[in-house]
């Protein structure tokens, strides 16, 4: 082989580095996506290679969001990307919330202003969801203020590390971003936050409050009274974007714990983004917010129970 074409042959390996290559299979061999194009635009898109969810509407969602994913991204993930798409996925995920609780009775949803019984427990986000919150903290704080958020979560993250979800569920571990019964980080909250609900605050309020009831709670495993659309709305947003993100960039999507993940990120940063990016496993330290072999958790999400999407 010439040298020139040793040199082209370098130049479009650089070029194309990062860029999707169709379908991957998952740690588990499995591939839930495909890559196709249309013969009549020439576009690229993706479909699923097999329903993940029992309902229709959700395999449709979590595809559009798996499209939404690949064409944000645009063949290479780059963090102002990957924050913009998981911007994308937040605001998607509030409108499909507020349109299926517009359904609802008048009066039925218990949540308002002020009521914070939901924000104390461990919430899972995904990599991007993770990257976007941090991004938001640096472009609207100022030095000072962004120096008592890292330094108020690494407080948190202290207390809260190495406890389990059963234990986090309790009035002494509020959510880090919880001030005055109010997220401070609404804007970017994750999207399980936005697809949470209820039908009873004083159910909420109880299970949460009284130590009896809280601990017949955590042994059921049962969820409380909501409405099931809304939380199975963002499942089907979050695997679109985390099967796009693992099977055609080769990213590592396993769910983080959010405290854990922001300490990582504000008061660890380092390389772990760029090498994130590079498809190594460096956010390993914030593993967590991940259930999604329980029976319990693949009813309330509607996942099928063979072939669960990528947060299993």
């Amino acid at each position: 082989m010439s040298q020139k074409r040793k040199a082209r042959r370098a130049r479009t390996a650089t070029a194309n580095k990062g860029r999707s290559t169709g379908s991957r299979e998952d740690a588990a061999a499995r591939v839930h996506l495909k890559v196709f194009r249309d013969p009549a635009s020439g576009r690229e898109g993706v479909t699923l290679a097999k329903p993940i969810f029992q309902e229709a509407w959700q395999n449709e969602i979590a595809t559009a969001a798996a499209n939404t994913a690949h064409g944000v991204l645009q063949g290479t993930a780059t963090l102002q990307r990957t924050v913009k798409l998981a911007r994308s996925a937040m605001a998607a995920t509030s409108r499909l919330a507020d349109g299926l609780l517009a359904r609802a009775p008048a009066g039925a949803v218990a949540c308002k202003d002020g009521c914070d019984h939901c924000c104390y427990q461990s919430v899972g986000v995904t990599p991007p969801e993770a990257f976007a919150i941090a991004d938001h903290l640096r472009q609207t704080l100022s030095e000072g203020e962004f120096a008592n958020v890292a330094s108020h979560i690494a407080s948190c993250h202290q207390r809260t590390h190495g406890l389990t979800a059963e234990e986090r569920f309790s009035p002494e571990y509020p959510c880090p971003f919880l001030h005055a019964g109010s997220c401070s980080i609404y804007e970017v909250r994750p999207l399980s936050c936005r697809g949470m609900n209820s039908l009873d605050a004083g159910e909420c309020r109880a299970r949460l409050r009284e130590p009896d009831k809280r601990a017949a709670f955590v042994e059921s495993g049962a969820g409380g009274h909501s409405f099931m659309e809304p939380i199975r709305g963002f499942h089907a947003v979050s695997a679109g974007v985390q099967l796009a993100l693992a099977e055609l960039y080769g990213l590592d999507m396993r769910p983080l714990e959010l405290t854990a993940a922001m300490q990582l990120l504000l008061n660890e940063p380092g390389a772990l983004v760029g090498e994130w990016l590079g498809g190594k496993r460096s956010l390993e330290a914030a593993r967590g917010g991940d259930s999604s072999d329980s029976p319990d958790i693949r009813e309330l999400t509607g996942t099928l129970g063979a072939g669960k999407h990528a947060s299993s």
